[in-house]
């Protein structure tokens, strides 16, 4: 019988495509946190700008929901804030306000792109996320990953342009130079601060292309405005980098394992069997269980239907153990905390159940 593994031990082992203990449980658990924060009477910019705050907040996604990660949540603003834009909570959690606005944007129009300075890692949040993933390493780094997060190039481009992606977006066909000195300045400046991530303690960084996805974007611009700059990034930051793809990621698969990163997360909306197939072992696959929509199993289920189609999941694309159990996004403020529970304590009674070998 294996031993039981840490946290660390085990996602690791994945990585280097050995066999864990167990599958891991690797988490985006963001506003899933909300209820956290409504007993401590805080604001999402409180929490956000005070390091030690988002340290007692953030671990309690391993020490209370029993994920296998620490996922620095809610900083999907932080770039753009370092770009100079302004973003703002204007209400309080309990409320159910997912991820901060835009107020004020660093550029009224693409003239400014190339007088617009790549800023110090510590610029905007940054310094605060920094701190924050040094505690969590002092704290706990040696027994749970911690996981830091940077917004895909693409989309911080639309929380530094006004208009957001109704700028972005047509710039892909009417203004495509200066698009791609925005996309490589925001690239730059991710380089530097995933590096600054993982010197201060985190064993792996994570993306997310949100607003370009296969509902806005084609093949061809993906492969032209998407791929490069997470290529740069992969290949730059000296530590894993995992892409979450929103909304159905088929289309992108060869893309995005052409990419070089090491792990590969996808909405329910891709086929995980699949998807595993294609991939034939050459990398992590995370995912996939339904949490975007108000039916999906996560959101709506029993605990008893979330640990079934954890179960489920596992037996379509963990038998090599390049996999991590996921929901097919964020963990969010409206799913029950039960269902966390259900879906981080799944693996291990597949494991104790006999698993693969049953």
């Amino acid at each position: 019988m294996m031993r039981e593994m840490s946290s660390l031990e085990r996602v690791e082992a994945t990585l280097k495509g050995e066999m864990p203990d167990r599958i891991p449980v690797v988490l985006f658990l963001q506003t899933g946190l909300q209820r956290s924060m409504l007993r401590e009477d805080i604001t999402w910019q409180e929490l956000l700008n005070s390091p030690a705050r988002l340290h007692r907040i953030t671990r309690l996604q391993h020490f209370r929901y029993g994920a296998d990660n620490l996922f620095l949540p809610l900083d999907f603003r932080s770039g753009g804030e370092a770009f100079g834009s302004r973003s703002e909570y204007v209400i309080k959690s309990g409320s159910g306000m997912r991820i901060p606005a835009i107020t004020r944007f660093a550029l009224e129009d693409p003239s400014g792109i190339d007088d617009l300075p790549v800023p110090d890692v510590n610029a905007g949040r940054g310094k605060a996320i920094l701190q924050t993933i040094r505690s969590l390493h002092q704290d706990c780094g040696r027994q749970v990953p911690i996981v830091g997060f940077l917004n895909s190039p693409a989309d911080t481009a639309t929380d530094i342009l006004a208009g957001g992606y109704s700028s972005v977006l047509p710039m892909m066909a009417t203004d495509k130079a200066a698009l791609h000195r925005l996309l490589s300045k925001i690239t730059e400046y991710n380089i530097a601060m995933g590096r600054a991530m993982l010197d201060a303690g985190a064993s792996a960084l994570t993306t997310v292309n949100g607003g370009f996805n296969d509902l806005t974007i084609g093949l061809q611009d993906y492969r032209e405005f998407i791929t490069p700059y997470h290529t740069d990034i992969a290949r730059s930051v000296g530590g894993p980098y995992c892409i979450h793809q929103c909304q159905d990621a088929t289309p992108f698969l060869d893309e995005m394992a052409a990419t070089g990163c090491a792990a590969i997360s996808v909405h329910e909306k891709v086929d995980l069997a699949r998807a595993k197939a294609r991939f034939r072992g050459r990398i992590v696959l995370a995912g996939n269980l339904g949490v975007s929509e108000a039916d999906g199993v996560v959101c709506s289920g029993t605990p008893e239907q979330v640990e079934q189609a954890s179960f489920q999941a596992i037996r379509a694309a963990g038998a090599d153990g390049r996999f991590w159990l996921s929901a097919g996004c964020e963990v969010h403020h409206a799913v029950p905390e039960e269902n966390i529970m259900a879906l981080t304590g799944a693996p291990a009674k597949f494991a104790l159940a006999g698993g693969f070998h049953k």
